[in-house]
């Protein structure tokens, strides 16, 4: 029973990123569309993005998460190194860009300052906290042996891999990978800062990488 509550919970938390964060985003996209300058435009996103930012921070600090040392948590740089495995397999793989890449490289080039927030700076935050911080918080709090931990990496990086709606098994291969690589930064250190510094940086480079081509 307490399983289905928590279950519940973290759905609560998923439809809230899928929804009032969707909606902050299109409430930024929207006032630029009607002709609103990206010095009014950005501000208003940003603050919005704080708020909800702060907010579901705080709701993940209200609960406990225990990660015991196990294999996949024992070596501090395995997920800087699957990363940067994934990053340079991704030069030897078709260039088939998702819907989700397509995207964010077409307002990245229309709006470059208000896609520098969204990508780089909100999009690490808000993902990191629903895709690791809060499905450790209600469905994986006590990861006390190998099983628990290999389970949360397994459905952390198969619900982040869906969200960027890959349209091949190839595009899915490659986001489940990066979310694996930043799941694995989430239970090294039992927290977040590291999970959200390797997910800023891998979209530091995807934002200036379209910026340069």
């Amino acid at each position: 029973m307490k399983t289905l509550k928590n279950i519940g919970w973290y759905s609560l938390a998923f439809l809230s990123f899928i929804m009032v964060y969707s909606f902050i985003q299109g409430v930024g996209l929207e006032a630029m569309k009607m002709g609103a300058p990206e010095y009014v435009a950005v501000p208003i996103y940003v603050l919005l993005a704080g708020i909800f930012t702060f907010v579901t921070y705080k709701w993940y600090k209200t609960g406990t998460v225990t990660i015991e040392k196990t294999a996949l948590n024992k070596y501090i740089w395995l997920p800087a190194l699957v990363w940067a495995l994934v990053i340079v397999a991704q030069f030897f793989l078709p260039n088939d860009p998702s819907v989700n890449q397509q995207t964010a490289e077409q307002l990245t080039h229309s709006q470059p300052l208000f896609s520098f927030f969204m990508i780089v700076v909100f999009a690490p935050l808000t993902e990191e906290l629903t895709f690791r911080g809060m499905l450790a918080r209600y469905v994986f709090p006590q990861q006390d042996n190998v099983k628990q931990t290999a389970l949360f990496l397994l459905v952390s990086s198969i619900i982040f891999a869906l969200v960027h709606f890959p349209g091949t098994p190839l595009q899915f291969l490659v986001y489940a990978s990066l979310g694996f690589s930043m799941g694995l930064a989430y239970i090294s250190k039992g927290g977040l800062a590291y999970s959200i510094s390797l997910h800023a940086l891998n979209n530091l480079i995807g934002f200036l990488m379209i910026l340069m081509l």
